[in-house]
């Protein structure tokens, strides 16, 4: 008689199968396959909830980061709407609404066009969201951008 024990923490499961050693052997590794597949998938981590914890991993251990004239206070992933969003402040001289927005669209799309880093998000199609807001006055939004894949292409 053949027997294949199963442990699983505390709770042990033993499957008899029989008395032929050739099928027995079959069953132990198609057994033994099909517990590593459901075993590799429950580890696997989807993309969407992958980016969401880089992103508040970032978050945490980088912001707020001071890159020239605008900090970057955090960024989130949104799993529902598979959009990466990033939150500045606009410090200094760049602080006031006359700023040439089109041309910081414009930036935006080429990083996200030409950085490599962006380039698993952009092959599935993520949308990016960015907000700029005044470091005087926090709650004057100065600029906002949602960049798509129209935006961005492939």
């Amino acid at each position: 008689m053949c027997r294949i024990t199963l442990r699983d923490s505390d709770f042990y499961t033993t499957f008899a199968i029989g008395n032929d050693n050739r099928i027995c052997n079959n069953m132990k590794k198609n057994l033994i396959l099909a517990v590593c597949a459901v075993m590799l998938a429950g580890c696997q981590e989807s993309l969407e909830e992958r980016t969401a914890q880089q992103a508040k991993k970032f978050t945490a251990e980088r912001c707020p980061m001071q890159i020239g004239m605008q900090v970057l206070d955090s960024m989130v992933f949104d799993v529902p709407t598979r959009t990466l969003k990033r939150y500045f402040r606009l410090t200094g001289d760049a602080d006031h609404d006359g700023l040439d927005f089109d041309l910081l669209r414009s930036s935006l799309i080429d990083e996200l066009k030409n950085e490599p880093t962006y380039r698993v998000y952009r092959e599935h199609g993520y949308s990016f969201s960015y907000e700029y807001r005044s470091e005087k006055n926090p709650d004057v939004v100065l600029f906002e951008a949602l960049l798509t894949k129209d935006d961005y292409g492939n």
